[in-house]
């Protein structure tokens, strides 16, 4: 092989088939597992913070709040940073500083500083959110993009459970500090392989337009009504969602159940289900209308959140089971939806989706705090009957919307 047919063939975009391809995979299935563990981890320790320094359960809750607003900051900061300067550049400074503010979590003396710290860490886990699908889809030949997506976004997944099923367990048996120096360990680890798998950019092209033509184009989307309802919805779907798994723990270790926090902990393995529905709930919608999979998912969370309410752990179980399939496949159904009505800047109609499922977060966790303080679990469960009629109703006018659209394309076509 001459060398400027080596230099050809080593330009190309990766397969499957290419070395380059598993090293991509791998780097970045590490980063996404430290990213989404060390976001979530903090949840089932609520409880833990409430005894320790003497605070309110919604107090309590901007652990995880206050991470996940500084992360939509990030989000967009970050994104356009890294369109400008490079991809492999932005997720390597998230890396490093979230596995720095995990290290220095432990040494936390106060819940004021272990908030600072979350602030920090928030903005900068959001660097591999922002940038991994744009490496992918910049280094990736088409063909093997699917598989490569699929892996990282299960990973996000299996990051996000992982962490509190982790967290919850170490913080039972050793206390939290200890649990945070494991997971700051796992940081470094994941870390050094990230840095030495994740292959450099070679196809990256800065981006020449000024950032306010960029706004200007993904404003265009606040003006679509469809996509605003989408937008709702994915709100909606997740400040009840978010609800049901920030306070569980403070539900299961009271009366009448007192179970430790590590088997609590334990019940966040129902997110398996999150890797599972999607995929199915996407079959099903090439055979049967999107609306009818969309109320399945809407039944299954609805009925799943009230299962909770029975006094009995297995019911429980089945309930959080249900909650999790329920959730994830409506909230696939909505983000594809979204993909699907964009006719132009696509990726900023889906950031404006994940920016309004994150303030979901941050509503279902804090400001729900004031119902769980006023009614306790019935007041969580309560928050179901209310919205899911109201997702329903803004998903189908959506819909229709949607519909309507496309046969008046087709008729003005024809």
């Amino acid at each position: 092989m001459t060398l400027e047919v080596h230099e050809k063939y080593s330009q190309e975009l990766y397969t499957a088939k290419d070395r380059g391809y598993w090293k991509a995979i791998i780097a970045l299935l590490f980063g996404s597992l430290l990213i989404f563990s060390t976001l979530y981890s903090f949840q089932p320790l609520l409880p833990v913070f409430v005894d320790q320094f003497n605070i309110t359960p919604t107090l309590s809750s901007l652990v995880v709040s206050s991470s996940v607003f500084a992360m939509l900051m990030g989000l967009l900061i970050l994104g356009f940073i890294s369109d400008r300067y490079g991809r492999n550049r932005i997720m390597i400074l998230s890396i490093v500083v979230t596995v720095l503010t995990l290290l220095a979590m432990p040494f936390a003396n106060s819940f004021a500083l272990i908030v600072f710290l979350r602030l920090i860490q928030g903005f900068f886990l959001a660097g591999i959110p922002a940038a991994a699908m744009g490496f992918l889809g910049s280094e990736v030949a088409p063909r093997s993009l699917g598989m490569a997506m699929s892996v990282y976004i299960a990973s996000n997944a299996l990051g996000g459970m992982g962490g509190r099923v982790t967290a919850g367990y170490l913080t039972d048996l050793f206390g939290w500090k200890t649990a945070f120096s494991v997971f700051a360990g796992f940081g470094l680890i994941a870390a050094i392989l990230f840095i030495w798998l994740l292959p450099r950019e070679r196809f990256f092209k800065k981006s020449a337009q000024p950032v306010s033509h960029d706004l200007r184009g993904m404003a265009v989307h606040l003006k679509d009504r469809k996509l605003i309802l989408y937008f709702c919805v994915g709100l909606i779907l997740q400040i009840v969602f978010t609800a049901v798994w920030t306070y569980l723990p403070f539900y299961l270790q009271g009366e009448p159940f007192s179970i430790p926090l590590k088997w609590i902990s334990l019940t966040y393995f129902a997110y398996l289900l999150g890797v599972i529905a999607p995929p199915i709930a996407g079959k099903l919608s090439a055979h049967y209308s999107l609306n009818s999979v969309m109320a399945a998912g809407i039944i299954f969370f609805f009925i799943g959140v009230w299962l909770t309410v029975i006094p009995a752990i297995a019911i429980i179980g089945l309930g959080l089971a249900l909650v999790c399939t329920g959730f994830f496949i409506a909230h696939s159904m909505a983000s594809s939806s979204v993909t699907q009505i964009a006719t132009h800047h696509k990726s900023g109609a889906s950031s404006f989706y994940l920016i309004s499922y994150y303030i979901g977060v941050v509503l279902g966790s804090t400001a729900a705090g004031v119902i769980w303080d006023v009614f306790s679990w019935i007041g969580i469960a309560a928050t179901s009957l209310l919205l899911m009629p109201l997702v329903w109703m803004i998903f189908k006018s959506a819909h229709s919307s949607s519909i309507e659209k496309t046969n008046s394309i087709i008729t003005n076509n024809n």
